[in-house]
């Protein structure tokens, strides 16, 4: 048996992914999600629309809390143009170990309270499940991305860090303004004077989700809603069939049989893929033994570096012709990965019935350090939505990444208030 042979039998061969099949569930789960049937994707009404956003104001306390890093600025308005100032960017806490929400809390507010001195609003761009409410403080769901906080699930999010806030000696009163992260990235392009009927919001980063703009009377399980965004939380999609790799890595998972399609495609599971497949390369003979012990997992970083020609862990391990099998499986794994997420793509602009025109392209913002940061992963995406989306649908896609797109977004939402 070869590597190759290994795929097919385990799988997870990228052939057997069928774009257009997967395209076509992703919307029925959509139309579902909105008229409040049983679906995977939950739709979350964000009661935000991008013609209501002020851009011009501020300073606003912008948080983006990521599936990787934590991020904090003041950012202002100026005649439409963002000015971001005193930037902090460090590590999420709870993604290395273990803490109680109480801590989580403590941290975000020492690092806010100093900006909150010059401001009023506070701006939260949240890259984890939340319940959003109209008054756009929202409750926290769960924690997927193998995010390690204890006691968190069901907190008020804003309730809480103004708590905290208080307990450290903020004596005013801030508005507080929650919003998805893949939300936040719509705005900061729509800021940018991008269409919001020709947008929509995506992060393939250390966990996946959309987000796109959605007439008020197809959300059917609202009452006389308005028109606005919707976060479809499409990490959670499960009308798929997983390999053996995606079998192991889900019951190794925080939340195991949750999140199927996050873990098949995100920055948090590509490397914990990559290295169970090796393992089960290794206990066909593929793959040299070291590769059939226990491990520690390759992070997705680790072979964005290989594939580089950095000589680290990966390369260490290699022996003989361990490192064509090894490149095989990296490049196979973002393969699918790619046109896992093509589907997506191909999804929100059929939905949203865009790019019909080249010179009117449906606009993904994208953002997330999978897309913005592999080698691999952006040109694969970019080769299936031309073979797919504009050869096979006849529409054009145009991935826009604006630099702290999310912060700026954070920003405008919390000046709508």
């Amino acid at each position: 048996m070869n590597i190759e042979e290994l795929f097919y039998k385990i799988g997870m061969h990228p052939s057997e992914t069928d774009i257009e099949a997967l395209t076509d569930s992703f919307l029925d789960e959509m139309r579902k999600g909105l008229s409040a049937e049983p679906s995977s994707l939950p739709m979350m009404p964000t009661y935000f629309s991008a013609d209501t956003v002020p851009y011009e104001g501020g300073p606003v306390v912008s948080i983006d809390a990521g599936g990787t890093n934590l991020r904090i600025a003041s950012v202002t308005f100026k005649q439409g143009v963002p000015i971001l100032e005193k930037l902090e960017v460090m590590s999420m806490p709870g993604i290395y170990e273990e803490i109680s929400a109480m801590e989580f809390f403590d941290i975000l507010a020492e690092k806010t309270l100093p900006l909150c001195h010059d401001s009023r609003h506070i701006g939260l761009s949240f890259s984890y499940p939340a319940e959003i409410f109209e008054n756009h403080d929202g409750r926290l769901l769960n924690l997927n991305k193998e995010l390690k906080i204890k006691d968190a699930e069901g907190l008020v999010i804003g309730e809480t860090l103004k708590k905290a806030l208080a307990e450290k000696g903020l004596n005013k009163e801030m508005s507080f303004t929650l919003l998805n992260d893949t939300t936040a990235g719509f705005l900061g392009a729509a800021a940018d004077g991008k269409a919001q009927n020709s947008l929509a919001g995506l992060v393939v980063g250390t966990g996946l989700n959309c987000c796109y703009f959605e007439r008020g009377e197809n959300i059917k399980k609202l009452q006389n809603p308005r028109d606005m965004i919707i976060n479809c939380e499409a990490g959670m999609f499960n009308k798929l069939s997983p390999s053996q790799a995606d079998l192991l890595v889900d019951a190794e998972s925080e939340i195991p049989e949750d999140h199927l399609l996050e873990k098949m495609v995100s920055g948090a599971y590509l490397g914990r893929l990559v290295s169970h497949t090796a393992r089960l390369a290794a206990h066909e003979g593929i793959l040299t033994p070291a590769f059939a012990e226990d491990f520690k997992p390759f992070d997705t970083k680790e072979l964005d570096d290989y594939i580089r020609g950095a000589h680290n862990r990966v390369w260490g391990m290699c022996r003989d012709r361990d490192e064509i099998a090894i490149q095989y499986i990296i490049d196979r794994t973002f393969e699918r990965s790619a046109k896992l997420v093509c589907a997506v793509v191909a999804a929100l602009c059929l939905h949203c019935d865009g790019g019909k025109d080249s010179k009117n392209p449906f606009y993904i913002a994208a953002e997330g350090s999978v897309f913005n940061g592999s080698l691999l992963f952006q040109k694969k995406l970019e080769k299936y939505v031309d073979s797919h989306i504009y050869m096979n649908l006849s529409r054009y896609v145009s991935f826009y990444n604006q630099e702290n797109a999310t912060l700026i977004g954070a920003a405008a939402a919390a000046l709508s208030k």
